[in-house]
């Protein structure tokens, strides 16, 4: 459940799952970076892209009463 960022705790839960899956996307973005992927056109789109925090996540509900 995410809450809105305007809340005094802005803490985001997910499940273990999607944790581990977050885990194992770090580890592999680290070792791109180690493998010299910083130095291609791909990565510095990508970085351009995430400092323009300009960024829209949009997500389903877990719970299906809470959809439209």
């Amino acid at each position: 459940m995410a809450r809105l960022k305007k809340d005094l705790h802005k803490y985001v839960e997910i499940r273990e799952e999607d944790y581990l899956q977050l885990v194992e996307n770090t580890m592999i973005v680290e070792a791109m970076k180690l493998a010299g992927v910083e130095k291609l056109p791909l990565w510095k789109a990508v970085r351009r892209i995430l400092d323009d925090k300009r960024i829209e996540i949009h997500v389903k509900p877990v719970n299906r009463r809470y959809a439209d």
